[in-house]
């Protein structure tokens, strides 16, 4: 279940993170962006005094301020918007897994497949080439330090460019930097992470500059 935050705290919190409302008032600010699917629905709760306030999912905060980054790069509200259905499906795959009940099943999932696979390579149905005491290992070893996502977020190569920096304090040499690009980014073939900076970002380059602004997502794991 999501965590709540009252419509008060949260432009609070966003003002000190940085958000400009304008002139006009927050709450018509919020309204409007969930009116057109930029942010859920608020919840109304009772609160200790009797009074009944809107309440958002905290995470809604993420999602205000990663609108105003890409209202700062002249972002479209078709982009703003094609960004938002893409961070929906991240956060409800967070969701499942923020739940005990789903990370044991996950995990008893697991643990069954990779039995199936030891007890199928015991009995020469398929071949692993690695000995049991191995592969038994690997398991005790993902089980033990399970891959997590340090931070993630959104960034676009600019047209003409092949170059862009992305920061992130969680960049390190020896985590892993995953990149997908949303959409075609000819006339380049292939990117790679060419340079990565510990504690400030890393840098994304590709074999020949775009012939338009192409957004892309990037997580960084261990």
């Amino acid at each position: 279940m999501d965590n709540l935050i009252s419509i008060d705290n949260l432009i609070e919190s966003a003002k000190k993170k940085g958000i400009d409302f304008g002139r006009g008032d927050p709450y018509n600010r919020l309204r409007y962006y969930t009116k057109i699917g930029w942010l859920p629905h608020m919840v109304r709760k009772t609160d200790d005094r009797g009074n009944i306030k809107g309440h958002y999912p905290d995470w809604a905060l993420s999602y205000l301020i990663m609108i105003e980054k890409l209202k700062s790069r002249n972002a479209s509200n078709e982009d703003i918007k094609r960004r938002i259905v893409l961070k929906n499906k991240l956060q409800n795959i967070i969701n499942i897994f923020n739940t005990k009940e789903s990370r044991s099943q996950l995990l008893i999932y697991v643990i069954f497949a990779l039995l199936l696979l030891i007890f199928a390579n015991e009995l020469e149905v398929i071949n692993l080439g690695s000995h049991k005491s191995v592969l038994n290992t690997a398991v005790v070893s993902e089980i033990d330090s399970p891959i997590q996502i340090l931070d993630n977020g959104t960034a676009f190569v600019p047209k003409n460019q092949n170059v862009i920096f992305v920061k992130t304090d969680y960049a390190k040499e020896g985590l892993k930097i995953l990149v997908t690009f949303n959409k075609n980014y000819s006339p380049a073939s292939r990117y790679w992470i060419s340079e990565i900076i510990n504690g400030s970002g890393f840098v994304l380059s590709l074999d020949a500059p775009v012939s338009s602004n192409v957004d892309f997502n990037w997580w960084v794991s261990n």
